[in-house]
């Protein structure tokens, strides 16, 4: 039975992998790539793993901080002192000069600090923590700007390549009935006019293929930047706007709040940083207190024998140890830390206006938003009823002009109004699609949530 599950997890595997690899994708495939694969993306995990390793180095300075040194020193030329001679005698010299050290000094320490007390510390500790959640709120917002851009990119590709499959389509019909026009023609049934006028239309639809065509490369590779995907390698989108529109659920009824909005949380985030950093200057005037013990090991030699064994007690190494506290605060600093809480507070009231200009600006936002997305919903009903309508109208001219009673140019006029009635169709939809992720966005919400 293991064997069993083993081999069908490594055929899905490798079944999804194949799909990703086939460059396929619908709208929720081409997010969930991108999520994966954008640098940008990437880069904003990137800032919380950075943001998580600050705190832990803030953290460390709460640890035991243990040092060691060595130092050894040879004097060149050993330095000494001229002292008075204390045993005088006839003939000696009043001063003699005496060597103390000896030419090989050699020293080895062990030092351990540990911080017992410090309000900036413990401060800075909160605030480091603070500002893990700000980088965890701004990879939310790339990852919620990441899935829109998608998704727009996506729906924009997806729009080109139905106006060029629309095109196609109308083409078709025109070179046919330019195909009939000309043959009556030849039969003396119909005008060269008749003719011109159709191939005219017929060009007039060419040029316009070559644009779409055109567009349709840029805006795939604009998809596939934004994805993450190579743009050297061919993609497929397997959705249409039908689809999509179906797919995305429509919001419910529930009432707009702002504080969902993560650029609020963000600008919310940052005062909650600036009073930490205000109060970081107010426990600076605290006393530091550091805990410590110091080992010492030293010797004096006259000459370099640290290989040697059976010396002298001369050359023993002489050991040492102590232990105390080590206090340390601010008396007067020029009045510094005063002026930088004024700084703050006044960069505070910056950004308190920030977050009042920006809920202002949200509630207009989502009040815009919801009044597109009506207005998409009955234009795209409406441009539905005029697109059915405009196809009755050429295919009705076109019987007309067949059976002889209509002219080629009322043929052309109406293939006008049908492909430009297909166009406002299709562009209500993509508007109708498009108003449901602005209103989404508007309203906090990630485009696949209800």
């Amino acid at each position: 039975m293991k064997k069993y599950i083993a081999l069908a997890f490594l055929c899905t595997s490798g079944f999804l992998k194949a799909q990703t690899d086939s460059g396929k994708f619908n709208l929720t495939e081409a997010i969930a790539f991108a999520e994966k694969n954008s640098p940008t993306l990437k880069n904003a995990m990137l800032d919380k793993d950075i943001s998580r390793e600050t705190v832990k180095q803030v953290a460390s300075a709460g640890l035991p901080q243990v040092n060691a040194s060595g130092n050894l020193l040879q004097y060149t030329q050993v330095p000494g002192n001229w002292v008075k001679n204390f045993v005088p005698s006839p003939g000696a010299p009043e001063y003699v000069f005496i060597r103390f050290q000896q030419p090989i000094n050699a020293v080895a320490s062990l030092t351990m600090n540990q911080l017992i007390y410090s309000g900036t510390f413990l401060l800075g500790l909160k605030a480091a923590k603070e500002f893990t959640n700000l980088s965890s709120l701004a990879y939310v917002k790339t990852k919620a700007d990441l899935q829109v851009n998608v998704a727009k990119a996506y729906l924009m590709a997806l729009t080109v390549r139905k106006n060029i499959e629309m095109v196609n389509g109308n083409l078709l019909l025109l070179e046919k009935s330019l195909s009939d026009v000309e043959k009556l023609n030849a039969e003396g049934f119909a005008e060269k006019l008749d003719v011109q006028r159709l191939k005219l239309a017929v060009s007039n639809l060419k040029v316009q293929k070559e644009k779409l065509l055109a567009a349709s490369d840029a805006t795939m590779n604009l998809l596939k930047l934004q994805m993450g995907y190579d743009v050297n390698k061919q993609i497929e989108l397997t959705d249409d706007l039908e689809t999509i529109d179906k797919s995305i659920p429509a919001l419910s009824n529930a009432d707009f709040n702002v504080k969902n909005r993560i650029e609020y949380k963000l600008i919310n985030q940052g005062l909650t940083l600036s009073k930490l950093d205000e109060k970081r200057f107010k426990v600076g005037k605290y006393p530091t207190i550091v805990g410590f013990f110091q080992h010492q090991q030293s010797t004096l030699r006259p000459e370099f024998n640290f290989f040697q064994s059976n010396l002298t007690p001369n050359n023993n190494w002489v050991p040492s140890s102590a232990f105390g506290l080590s206090l340390q605060m601010t008396l007067f600093d020029g009045f510094r830390a005063k002026s930088s809480i004024a700084e703050i507070k006044l960069k505070r009231q910056k950004t308190e206006n920030d977050l009042f200009s920006f809920t202002n600006a949200a509630n207009m936002e989502y009040s815009n938003a919801v009044r597109n997305y009506n207005t998409s919903a009955q234009l795209v009903e409406l441009q539905k009823e005029n697109m059915d309508l405009a196809r009755e109208i050429y295919t009705k001219s076109n019987l007309k002009y067949k059976e002889g009673v209509g002219s080629s140019l009322e043929v052309v006029q109406a293939e006008n109004d049908l492909k430009t009635a297909q166009a406002n169709y299709l562009n209500a939809i993509y508007d109708l699609v498009i108003s449901k992720i602005d209103l989404k966005k508007a309203n906090g919400t990630e485009i696949t949530q209800p």
